[in-house]
């Protein structure tokens, strides 16, 4: 599969991208600033696409460019404090908008793997809702819900050896293990490492992946 990574240079992306070429997949990263990325991982990408995620014209335009088969947001953090800003919403609302027109101008949904969180963040819930509210069928997306992410190693390429998925636990709708107590929040935490290989993973799986439609939450095994 052909994957755009959006947030590439970030903590979960430029993981993500390593994790993706160990699976075999053809990857292309979307930047602001290319000279961010990982050296070990550059001469590994088909493309280097620069852009502002925040605009659904240059994240379809790279889709286009790229032809690439499914997009993964790692960008955009929530706001820490209720008054705080941030660019989460609005990269959503590109990303959904770009691969909604894509996917009509191709006749056949774009898959696509979204972040939220364990924490209740206003950005979060938003971003559920947004996805909710999408037509059956026009896009075929998961949003991935960890805690704290924590880094294994270094960003490299390969990824660090001792990285998997088999590491993690996932559950739909539900963290794993949920009781539904706001301090449980702190167990939660999990390897940046671990769940970028259980995106590459499942994107294997194309639209037959269990977590199509599905808000999935993981802990660590």
């Amino acid at each position: 599969m052909h994957v755009l990574v959006l947030g590439a240079t970030g903590n979960l992306g430029s993981r993500l991208l390593s994790a993706l070429l160990q699976r075999g997949h053809t990857v292309s990263a979307f930047v602001r600033d290319p000279a961010k990325l990982s050296s070990s991982l550059t001469p590994h990408l088909t493309s280097i696409e620069t852009g502002d995620a925040r605009k659904a014209t240059e994240i379809k335009g790279a889709v286009l460019r790229t032809k690439c088969d499914a997009i993964v947001n790692t960008a955009g953090l929530a706001a820490a404090a209720p008054w705080g800003h941030s660019d989460l919403p609005a990269i959503v609302d590109a990303v959904i908008a770009a691969a909604l027109e894509t996917g009509r101008e191709r006749g056949s949904p774009l898959r696509v793997w979204l972040l939220g969180g364990v924490k209740f963040f206003p950005e979060h819930r938003g971003t559920w809702a947004k996805l909710q509210s999408l037509p059956p069928n026009s896009m075929l997306w998961s949003i991935l819900c960890p805690g704290e992410m924590r880094p294994l190693s270094p960003v490299t390429y390969p990824l660090a050896s001792a990285a998997s998925a088999e590491n993690i636990v996932a559950q739909a709708s539900t963290p794993p293990a949920w009781t539904g107590r706001f301090h449980q929040v702190v167990g939660y935490a999990t390897k940046l490492e671990h769940c970028a290989d259980f995106i590459a993973g499942d994107l294997a799986e194309g639209a037959g992946s269990q977590w199509v439609g599905r808000k999935v939450g993981v802990r660590a095994r």
